[in-house]
């Protein structure tokens, strides 16, 4: 399978920022602003006066969503200072993270997850690698294949013999070009035989509302995110891909079982990132202040209705090399597939 989109719109959101900073810098430099850092009163320090942004690269309602506001929250009270949430979508997650680096660097982090980061090898990001860094890991968990009640399908023989029958007919409902759920539809083409059209959709909700309303036959997604879909049987999971069982799904199939290759088990990601510009102050304060969120009750309970890992959590620095290890390992997936959207 291969995915081609304009290799221009990365070049072209790239100049976007550029022009973007240009202008912050003038007006910083007017008001006398010049230091970077605004957070730390321009002394270096990692104590914060000042509210800190998140950005969300996607749309409401969806798990990247869920697990932001969930997280600021609960920071806020350990930091002392607003965590205000807002959503910017598009570009698979590209559009929030430039917004994020146009920026002040210390005032200013995004919610980054696997398909983002996925962009980067595929050549469709507007932002590199070297630009951010880590602040910490929120969550790790399974994700699933799912088909809607309305697709009549009951379980994966059903879906693979009508996908197989008829290549290109069924569509998959993804997050955007070049994303994990490409890699793992690849992977199924490869080794099933199955073959779906990829529909994107930038907002997680007009993604669900696809399938719910049978637009759309079958969709990669992380169970804790449509959890109250699977509940009201209109998200049926034919698929699970892990090599060990998940609690309460024990009788649907691993995609180990099915003989799918074991290298696109990709657990989604979910952590929080900076501009690599922030100082390491500031990445201090935010991580601890993140390690202290995720163990009050209010988030774990969050992360037990998601069925994410217990063991989600991670600090910048070890939260910095799981991204790179995940670029290096979707770079090798998406060569390995042949997929490219540039």
């Amino acid at each position: 399978m291969k995915l081609l989109q304009s290799a221009t719109t990365g070049r072209r959101l790239r100049f976007g920022r550029v022009v973007v900073l240009g202008i912050s810098a003038l007006l910083i430099a007017a008001c006398g602003g010049g230091e970077s850092g605004g957070n730390n009163g321009g002394e270096g320090g990692g104590s914060l006066n000042r509210p800190i942004t998140l950005v969300v690269p996607f749309g409401p309602g969806g798990g990247a969503d869920s697990v932001a506001r969930t997280a600021a929250a609960a920071m806020e009270d350990e930091l002392g200072v607003g965590v205000p949430v807002i959503n910017v979508e598009g570009g698979t997650g590209s559009t929030g993270m430039t917004r994020m680096l146009s920026g002040r660097p210390d005032e200013s982090m995004a919610a980054l997850i696997q398909d983002t980061l996925a962009t980067i090898p595929a050549g469709s990001a507007a932002f590199e690698l070297e630009e951010i860094q880590g602040v910490c890991r929120l969550q790790e968990m399974p994700s699933a294949l799912f088909v809607g009640k309305k697709t009549g399908y009951k379980d994966w023989k059903d879906l693979e013999a009508a996908a197989s029958s008829d290549p290109g007919s069924l569509k998959a409902a993804t997050v955007g070009a070049g994303g994990v759920d490409d890699v793992v539809l690849a992977a199924l083409a490869d080794s099933k035989g199955t073959e779906f059209r990829a529909v994107p959709y930038a907002d997680p909700s007009q993604r669900y509302a696809a399938v719910l309303g049978g637009s759309a036959d079958v969709m990669y997604e992380q169970l804790g995110d449509v959890r109250q879909y699977i509940e009201s049987g209109d998200f049926i999971p034919v698929m699970i891909f892990s090599e060990k069982p998940v609690a309460g799904y024990e009788d649907v199939p691993l995609s180990t079982d099915l003989d799918v290759p074991a290298d696109v088990i990709l657990p989604q990601f979910r952590g929080l990132v900076i501009s690599a510009e922030a100082s390491k102050e500031i990445v201090s304060t935010l991580s601890d202040a993140c390690g202290k969120a995720v163990e009050t009750p209010e988030f774990k309970k969050f992360q037990e209705q998601v069925y994410a890992v217990e063991d989600s959590y991670m600090p910048a620095d070890a939260f910095n090399d799981h991204i790179k290890e995940q670029e290096s390992v979707i770079a090798d997936l998406l060569e390995q597939y042949n997929i490219s959207t540039s």
